[in-house]
């Protein structure tokens, strides 16, 4: 119940963002193998797990693009977090591993891939643990909350936000792909997003302001 309790307060996480109207409803407990078709985001344990990874998380079954008031989209219909079911990986030395930041985070980190958002080098949840700055305490950083409030908008946040695009490219003129390139601002948190194959990027969830 531990471990339960803790997945469902990092799926919260992503509903209390309120610029965004995403929302996530606990749907119960299943046996395991147990075949879902209706939407939702199922999480489950495992010793399958690639050695070095704590967990995984990503959509499963997309439906075919749709056209939304935002414009056009990839729906996700099922996603799917698996999670290391050895509990004394995530906290080796107390008995309740369950209640470990790392645990919450990632947990928190692989809701936020079955929701269709990405990696990040922002210092936020998306980050790797590595690189990521977040707590239990304060799990999302703007990167994270700008991300989940472009995919699913609460009315007239788009509104109140901007963006920035350039390119990024060699001396020859090539496009640089998979490049990080960040929004730093001295009034407002970084936020971040990686260039395409040609090097082009934009980076949107900005706040009105001076940014370098």
């Amino acid at each position: 119940l531990a471990v339960v309790s803790e997945i469902r307060s990092a799926a919260k996480v992503w509903n209390d963002v309120a610029t965004s109207d995403l929302r996530l409803a606990y749907g119960g407990l299943q046996p395991s193998g147990t075949t879902q078709a209706s939407l939702g985001i199922s999480v489950g344990f495992s010793d399958d797990i690639t050695p070095g990874l704590l967990a995984l998380g990503g959509p499963e079954v997309r439906g075919p693009q749709t056209a939304g008031p935002n414009g056009a989209f990839v729906p996700i219909v099922r996603a799917r977090i698996l999670l290391n079911r050895d509990l004394t990986q995530w906290l080796p030395s107390a008995p309740t591993p369950s209640y470990s930041e790392l645990f919450f985070t990632t947990v928190v980190h692989e809701f936020g891939h079955t929701l269709g958002l990405q990696h990040s080098l922002t210092s936020s949840v998306m980050s790797t643990a590595v690189t990521s700055a977040t707590t239990k305490a304060a799990p999302l950083a703007a990167d994270d909350i700008a991300g989940i409030s472009l995919l699913y908008p609460a009315v007239g946040y788009l509104s109140t936000v901007g963006s920035l695009n350039g390119r990024v490219a060699l001396s020859n003129g090539t496009g640089v792909n998979m490049a990080s390139v960040v929004a730093l601002s001295a009034s407002y948190p970084a936020i971040s997003a990686l260039t395409n194959p040609d090097g082009t990027f934009q980076i949107d969830g900005l706040v009105p302001g001076q940014y370098f």
